[in-house]
Protein backbone atom coordinates (compact mmCIF):
# COMPACT_ATOMS: atom_id res chain seq x y z
CA UNK A 1 0.00 0.00 0.00
CA UNK A 2 1.82 3.16 -1.18
CA UNK A 3 0.25 5.47 1.42
CA UNK A 4 1.80 3.57 4.32
CA UNK A 5 5.16 5.29 3.86
CA UNK A 6 3.52 8.71 3.84
CA UNK A 7 1.26 7.82 6.75
CA UNK A 8 4.22 6.52 8.77
CA UNK A 9 6.31 9.63 8.08
CA UNK A 10 3.41 12.00 8.81
CA UNK A 11 2.69 10.33 12.16
CA UNK A 12 6.38 10.19 13.08
CA UNK A 13 6.72 13.93 12.35
CA UNK A 14 4.09 14.70 15.00
CA UNK A 15 6.74 13.88 17.61
CA UNK A 16 9.37 16.26 16.13
CA UNK A 17 8.80 19.13 18.62
CA UNK A 18 9.71 16.78 21.50
CA UNK A 19 12.82 15.07 20.13
CA UNK A 20 15.18 17.27 22.13
CA UNK A 21 13.56 16.25 25.45
CA UNK A 22 12.87 12.55 24.79
CA UNK A 23 15.10 9.64 23.81
CA UNK A 24 14.70 7.94 20.44
CA UNK A 25 15.04 4.20 21.05
CA UNK A 26 14.16 2.97 17.56
CA UNK A 27 14.25 4.73 14.21
CA UNK A 28 13.79 2.41 11.25
CA UNK A 29 11.56 2.60 8.17
CA UNK A 30 8.97 0.49 10.03
CA UNK A 31 9.34 1.56 13.68
CA UNK A 32 9.97 4.74 15.62
CA UNK A 33 9.83 4.90 19.44
CA UNK A 34 10.46 7.51 22.12
CA UNK A 35 11.06 7.19 25.84
CA UNK A 36 11.00 9.65 28.71
CA UNK A 37 13.06 9.33 31.84
CA UNK A 38 14.90 7.78 33.47
CA UNK A 39 12.70 8.26 36.49
CA UNK A 40 13.57 7.22 40.02
CA UNK A 41 11.32 4.46 41.26
CA UNK A 42 11.07 2.87 37.81
CA UNK A 43 13.42 0.15 36.64
CA UNK A 44 13.30 1.24 33.00
CA UNK A 45 12.71 4.51 31.17
CA UNK A 46 9.02 5.28 30.58
CA UNK A 47 7.63 4.75 27.09
CA UNK A 48 6.20 7.94 25.62
CA UNK A 49 5.06 7.01 22.13
CA UNK A 50 5.91 5.72 18.72
CA UNK A 51 4.83 4.70 15.27
CA UNK A 52 4.91 1.21 13.78
CA UNK A 53 4.14 0.22 10.21
CA UNK A 54 2.40 -3.13 10.11
CA UNK A 55 0.99 -5.23 7.33
CA UNK A 56 -2.53 -3.77 7.43
CA UNK A 57 -2.11 -0.33 9.01
CA UNK A 58 0.23 2.12 10.70
CA UNK A 59 -0.08 2.22 14.48
CA UNK A 60 0.42 5.40 16.47
CA UNK A 61 1.18 4.45 20.08
CA UNK A 62 0.82 7.09 22.78
CA UNK A 63 1.33 5.99 26.38
CA UNK A 64 0.22 9.15 28.25
CA UNK A 65 -3.42 8.36 27.41
CA UNK A 66 -3.02 4.88 28.91
CA UNK A 67 -1.79 6.18 32.24
CA UNK A 68 -3.94 9.34 32.13
CA UNK A 69 -7.21 8.53 30.32
CA UNK A 70 -8.61 11.98 31.13
CA UNK A 71 -6.41 13.25 28.27
CA UNK A 72 -8.89 11.61 25.89
CA UNK A 73 -11.66 14.00 26.92
CA UNK A 74 -12.87 16.06 24.01
CA UNK A 75 -11.39 14.05 21.16
CA UNK A 76 -13.55 13.67 18.08
CA UNK A 77 -15.51 10.56 17.21
CA UNK A 78 -13.39 10.23 14.07
CA UNK A 79 -10.21 9.95 16.15
CA UNK A 80 -11.89 7.73 18.74
CA UNK A 81 -12.80 5.29 15.94
CA UNK A 82 -9.08 4.95 15.20
CA UNK A 83 -8.39 3.93 18.82
CA UNK A 84 -7.47 0.27 19.19
CA UNK A 85 -7.04 -0.77 22.79
CA UNK A 86 -6.16 1.92 25.31
CA UNK A 87 -3.25 3.76 23.73
CA UNK A 88 -2.97 2.93 20.03
CA UNK A 89 -4.53 4.61 17.01
CA UNK A 90 -4.49 2.79 13.65
CA UNK A 91 -4.32 4.52 10.27
CA UNK A 92 -4.34 3.18 6.72
CA UNK A 93 -4.10 6.43 4.77
CA UNK A 94 -2.95 9.93 5.69
CA UNK A 95 -5.63 11.86 7.60
CA UNK A 96 -4.29 15.39 8.16
CA UNK A 97 -7.49 16.54 9.88
CA UNK A 98 -6.90 13.95 12.61
CA UNK A 99 -3.21 14.78 12.86
CA UNK A 100 -4.13 18.18 14.27
CA UNK A 101 -5.99 16.46 17.09
CA UNK A 102 -3.04 14.16 17.68
CA UNK A 103 -0.72 17.20 17.87
CA UNK A 104 -2.88 18.65 20.62
CA UNK A 105 -3.07 15.28 22.39
CA UNK A 106 0.73 14.93 22.28
CA UNK A 107 1.18 18.44 23.71
CA UNK A 108 -1.20 17.67 26.58
CA UNK A 109 0.42 14.29 27.19
CA UNK A 110 3.89 15.80 27.20
CA UNK A 111 2.77 18.46 29.68
CA UNK A 112 1.32 15.69 31.87
CA UNK A 113 4.63 13.80 31.78
CA UNK A 114 6.41 17.04 32.74
CA UNK A 115 4.08 17.54 35.73
CA UNK A 116 4.72 13.95 36.83
CA UNK A 117 8.49 14.48 36.57
CA UNK A 118 8.95 11.95 33.76
CA UNK A 119 10.48 14.60 31.48
CA UNK A 120 13.11 17.06 32.63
Amino acid sequence: MPAFGTTFEDLKALFDPYLDRLTVTADTPAQFTLEAGPVSGFRRPIFFGGVRAGRNYVSFHFMPIYSNPELMGGISDALRRRLHGKSCFNFVTPEPELYEELRDLIARGFACYERLGYVK
